[in-house]
């Protein structure tokens, strides 16, 4: 969901006080303009008959009027009535077609302006801000938006450009800035006592943090928002209003679904309410149906209030009513262009609706559709991330280029100053010394060409030799590198795929990040008959040694299961270790290179109850209530010690719950200010704050977090971390 902001931007001072509604037909513009009595009328008549034109799709003839328009500013001289004329003109352009010699139009025109016409300049540059981001290419936007503040700073008139960028930042997904700019919208807001842009920024603020999942943050805004509009505009029925209402609305459901008792801190009205989440869906509810009561006066921004109705209906467990809700914005989505992410969510929703409904025909289709458009969103991040990577490369390249051909020009001016200054001090020089001079240096020269002259053939010899060994080395590396990644494309197909993943176990993640390109650390799924076995492991060491002990330890996991017909964790993980002592039957000494930690998991689908069984590798579980207990797996060593038995723990898993297995990349990896473990007890706190988040979003956030704690540093090991939750 994106923030539409409507900045209302006068196009020509002190022109026009008439309406284009006062004119309904062609017939009606021209006679206005036969009994036009001003320049400026007659000006502001040709601009309504342009736009008749251009809203009845004929350009040619609207661009035809822009110039007449454009001929009388000319006679008048008027700066501000060229200005008009010029931007009229280029928008006709733009919409014939005609982009780029509409783009160089205006900038040839900006180029012609002196200093005098700052705010001329200022609005030119918006103009192209506006068409870009019309046409959706957010980052020529930004480029034309920050050009343009430049100049409404220099007129001290830099409110709503300052909120156009934090806007198209927005646009961009990049809600971080976006909120850094709007906060400084705010602030010009309460300064200038423009109390409507400040209802605007505080509704975008609220939005802004609603998208970073800082809900607390979020809820404060809003409230903010609400109370101007209320209070200070006096205003209850403003659009910007009922998002501010839907936005609240999303707060509730949040917590409600992910940490009910927060509320509480949010809202201290809640900390006597003994109902908690009966009273969170009813004030969700009422909301939402203050945001419907507004927006269906204007038919705006329904999409997000069905949406809204459908998600609270849900958990009230009025699944028939959700249907309705989300059929709606289904329709919507399908309908608008622009709104694959919005689809997304609502296929997703509608999955978990008909699986409630026990209708899996249509649950399947939903899904399907879910994952194919999480698919095409997920390719344009990864396009636009590479965009951004070229467009820095190329800027990097020309700055390199610059850099060099400086350094080259300052190389020559400064052996021609030399040249020059060493002609004039010779010509102050007898005769006689220059003659001396000449026999010296001749002499001189003679030795030293002699000198170079051996020391140049030393120098090819050896050039011969390193290029020899260059050739060798390169070769070497190649081959090299080419085991190294013939290796990892053999062990990523072993490896079951996250698709795969999620297939077997819905409402799973993995956050998988290898020190090198191939990894001693390894997840694995598999479904046997009720069951769905996952497991995360960590082999020693890492990079190639600890991709082929993933290799092994995987086939014989996979035979252990399939061929053996073993189902218990405890099992399992014991024949494994007789297996391993049998392939790895090495000196004693040798042994601790091949050791492996594990978490292995069986979930039984009919029953609910988990097994796990581990190795050094614990298990998390994570409540509804977001209590977090930790099952500790076994100090044995698997393939090394002689005495080997497993414990099998048994849980009986509650909707709701969810279960987190990390081998020790994470909490080993130094960093922060100090340089120092991240540890345990900081992993288990995050494990706690992902698990109130959607599952999707989880192993983004643990690797901002890795990086976060990183910094500079060098990774030291591989990092995996599994998590599934159970509905």
């Amino acid at each position: 969901m994106k923030l539409i902001f409507l900045i209302t931007i006068t196009l020509f001072f002190g022109i026009s006080k008439l309406s284009y509604a006062q004119y309904s037909n062609l017939d009606s513009l021209r006679t206005v303009l036969e009994n036009a009595e001003t320049d400026s009328a007659v000006l502001q008549n040709l601009y309504w008959i342009n736009r008749y034109y251009r809203d009845h799709d004929s350009i040619d003839e609207a661009l035809n009027v822009s110039y007449q328009m454009l001929e009388l500013a000319n006679e008048s001289k008027d700066q501000k009535k060229i200005t008009w004329s010029k931007r009229v003109i280029a928008h006709n352009m733009n919409l014939q077609g005609l982009k780029e010699e509409s783009l160089n139009y205006v900038l040839d025109y900006i180029n012609s302006l002196s200093s005098a016409d700052t705010a001329d300049i200022a609005l030119l540059y918006q103009d192209l801000g506006h068409r870009y981001s019309r046409e959706e290419n957010f980052s020529e936007a930004l480029k034309y938006y920050f050009k343009s503040a430049h100049y409404y700073n220099l007129l001290g008139d830099d409110l709503w450009i300052t909120k156009n960028i934090a806007s198209t930042y927005s646009d961009l997904n990049d809600e971080k800035n976006a909120s850094k700019y709007n906060l400084i919208f705010i602030e010009k807001a309460k300064k200038d006592s423009n109390y409507l842009a400040l209802a605007n920024g505080y509704l975008a603020e609220g939005y802004y943090n609603l998208m970073l999942i800082n809900h607390e943050v979020s809820y404060n805004f809003s409230q903010k928002a609400k109370d101007v509009y209320l209070n200070i505009l006096k205003d209850p029925e403003n659009r910007g209003l009922g998002v501010v209402y839907g936005n609240i609305a999303d707060v509730y459901i949040y917590y409600y679904k992910n940490a009910p008792d927060s509320i509480r801190i949010v809202n201290p009205l809640f900390e006597n309410v003994k109902d908690i989440k009966k009273a969170m869906l009813d004030t969700a509810e009422h909301y939402i149906d203050m945001s419907y009561a507004i927006a269906s006066k204007n038919n705006k921004n329904l999409f997000y209030i069905f949406y809204g109705y459908g998600d609270l209906y849900y958990y009230q467990g009025k699944i028939k009513r959700s249907e309705k809700e989300f059929l709606k914005c289904y329709d919507i989505s399908r309908k608008s262009e622009g709104m694959t992410f919005d689809r997304k969510k609502v296929s997703e929703q509608l999955y978990k609706v008909y699986k409630k409904l026990g209708d899996e025909k249509k649950a399947l289709k939903f899904y399907e559709e879910f994952v194919a458009l999480r698919d095409t969103l997920f390719n344009q991040d990864k396009q636009r991330d590479v965009g951004k990577q070229e467009a820095k490369f190329e800027y990097e390249k020309q700055k390199a280029q610059e850099e060099a051909q400086r350094a080259k020009q300052k190389a020559i001016e400064d052996a021609k100053a030399e040249q020059e200054k060493a002609v004039a001090k010779e010509k102050e020089k007898n005769q006689r010394i220059i003659t001396y001079s000449i026999a010296l240096g001749l002499i001189l020269i003679s030795i030293f060409s002699a000198l170079i002259f051996r020391r140049l053939k030393i120098a090819r010899a050896q050039q011969v030799v390193i290029e020899k060994q260059k050739k060798t080395i390169e070769k070497n590396r190649n081959e090299m590198l080419e085991s190294i990644e013939y290796s990892k494309n053999i062990q990523q197909r072993i490896f079951p795929t996250i698709e795969e993943i999620a297939t077997l176990l819905p409402n799973s993640f993995v956050y998988f990040r290898p020190k090198d390109v191939v990894s001693g650390d390894f997840y694995w799924a598999h479904q046997k008959g009720d069951k769905t076995f996952f497991s995360v492991a960590d082999c020693t060491g890492h990079g190639v040694p600890g991709a082929f002990m993933t290799l092994i330890s995987l086939n014989l996991i996979n035979a252990i299961i399939l061929e053996d017909g073993v189902d218990s964790t405890a099992t399992i993980l014991e024949r494994l270790h007789t297996r391993l002592k049998e392939r790895l039957s090495v000196s004693e000494e040798d042994q601790v290179k091949h050791g492996l930690d594990i978490a292995m998991c069986a979930y039984n689908h009919k029953t609910k109850e988990l097994e796990y069984s581990g190795l050094h590798n614990p298990l998390y579980i994570i409540n509804s209530d977001n209590e977090l207990r930790e099952i500790k797996g076994d100090n044995l060593f698997l393939g090394i010690s002689n005495n080997f038995d497993v414990t099998s723990h048994k849980v009986r898993i509650q909707p709701g719950d969810s279960v987190y297995m990390s081998t020790d990349g994470f909490p080993d990896q130094k960093g922060g200010e100090k340089g120092k473990k991240y540890y345990y007890s900081r992993l288990r706190n995050s494990l706690r704050i992902v698990d109130t988040m959607l599952v999707d979003k989880r192993r983004g956030v643990l690797n901002q977090k890795f990086e976060e704690w990183k910094g500079d540093k060098e990774q030291i090991d591989d990092v995996c971390i599994m998590g599934v939750s159970f509905e």
